[in-house]
């Protein structure tokens, strides 16, 4: 980790997360990134390959479900490789150390929960689960790689990735989850780790965190959205930063 980094900024996160009972995480595609997992969004990313609306919308996979299938077994057997690196670990030793950590993930895979961290609600929803486009049945399904392409509910009607596409709402479930625990967890930190938080529900859930009281702290490599209303900026990777602010 670059050096530019005072040890006096890590100290005055240390501190705070040692006195409190409850920390926020909301993590994006660079936490995952740093296991190898690619992300959608990047320069470099899987959407400046292959057109999103070809993959990621009920109408793509209205016309070939098959197509976005075998994409999305690709991804699968990309996210069964991965390991949590040490920013998902840090995380995990948090809780192991007592403290109370939600975390909400714009991530589908699976690696805080790999990691040991039990609070953990999924914005985008998981790859690790197929939804039945007839009646919504929803499945856990870990098979890599997936046959066959594409699966069938026990009705006959055809199964989907249960993630969120574009055009599609965010699941009330994980919202209503994070929007209790705004409410009633009383969060002394707010870490906004590997996102650049372009999306407006994030802002919102910080700025409600902040005015609860919990010091935001945006850990990143390249500035956010929402560095102007963090406490802290801590810029570079989460593998890096995250170990060292542990009490």
């Amino acid at each position: 980790m670059p050096r530019t980094l005072p040890d006096s900024l890590i100290l005055r996160v240390r501190r705070r997360i040692a006195g409190s009972k409850s920390i926020m995480a909301v993590t994006g595609a660079g936490i995952s990134a740093e296991s190898g997992v690619p992300t959608f969004r990047a320069a470099d990313g899987l959407w400046s390959k292959v057109d999103p609306q070809d993959y990621a919308t009920p109408e793509g996979f209205a016309r070939d479900p098959e197509k976005v299938w075998r994409w999305y077994d690709e991804r699968r057997a990309e996210m069964a490789q991965a390991e949590p690196n040490r920013a998902h670990r840090a995380l995990a030793e948090l809780e192991l150390r007592g403290k109370r950590v939600f975390i909400a993930t714009q991530n589908v895979d699976d690696l805080h929960e790999r990691a040991g961290s039990t609070q953990v609600v999924h914005i985008h929803g998981s790859i690790w689960r197929i939804r039945c486009e007839r009646d919504g049945t929803v499945e856990e399904n870990r098979e890599v790689p997936l046959s066959p392409l594409p699966p069938c509910c026990a009705c006959g009607a055809l199964m989907r990735p249960d993630v969120v596409w574009f055009g599609e709402n965010l699941p009330l479930e994980p919202v209503q989850a994070v929007q209790h625990h705004l409410l009633e967890a009383e969060s002394n930190v707010c870490l906004v780790v590997g996102t650049e938080a372009s999306f407006g529900y994030i802002l919102q859930w910080v700025h409600q965190a902040k005015e609860h009281g919990a010091m935001v702290v945006t850990v990143n490599p390249r500035a956010t959205a929402l560095d102007s209303l963090a406490d802290l900026h801590l810029k570079g990777r989460a593998g890096d930063i995250l170990p060292r602010l542990i009490p």
